[in-house]
């Protein structure tokens, strides 16, 4: 298994006009053409804006997995073996349903189905930060290219 980079991390943002001020207007990031809360810096990596409200949006929803950092991989099926191996448990979760309904999250208990959701793996660290493992060939990373 071989983590290649930091792809990207996610940031929760109350404001979503405001903060694409900051981060394109002062900082300079440019928006992904086909999602632009993907704000790219120069040399490929990216901050990803999540929108949230407040802390209430925390639990089990897009208010836990707006705050991570993304590791991109070769091979998602390996770091699901490892991440079971070891006694955690990696889940798959989908952000934004058709319905309006809030975001689901399904448990990873092997390396056969990971196409859940938007097509990459999180895990929570010890401390319950929020880690995700991104293969962009892949899932969500695949589509927005």
């Amino acid at each position: 298994m071989t983590i290649k980079s930091i792809n990207h991390v996610g940031v929760r943002v109350k404001d979503m006009k405001m903060s694409a001020a900051f981060y394109s207007g002062v900082l300079g990031f440019e928006p992904n053409p086909k999602k632009p809360n993907w704000l790219w810096l120069t040399n490929g990596q990216m901050v990803h804006l999540m929108p949230g409200t407040n802390e209430s949006d925390a639990g089990r929803d897009i208010g836990d997995l707006a705050r991570h950092f993304a590791l991109e991989v070769d091979n998602l099926e390996e770091i699901v073996a490892l991440l079971l191996r070891h006694g955690y448990k990696p889940f798959q979760a989908e952000l934004n349903k058709p319905d309006g309904s809030k975001p689901g999250r399904r448990n990873v208990m092997d390396t056969t189905d990971l196409t859940y959701g938007i097509g990459t793996i999180f895990v929570e660290d010890p401390d319950g930060n929020i880690v995700e493992f991104i293969d962009p060939s892949r899932g969500i990373f695949a589509e927005v290219g």
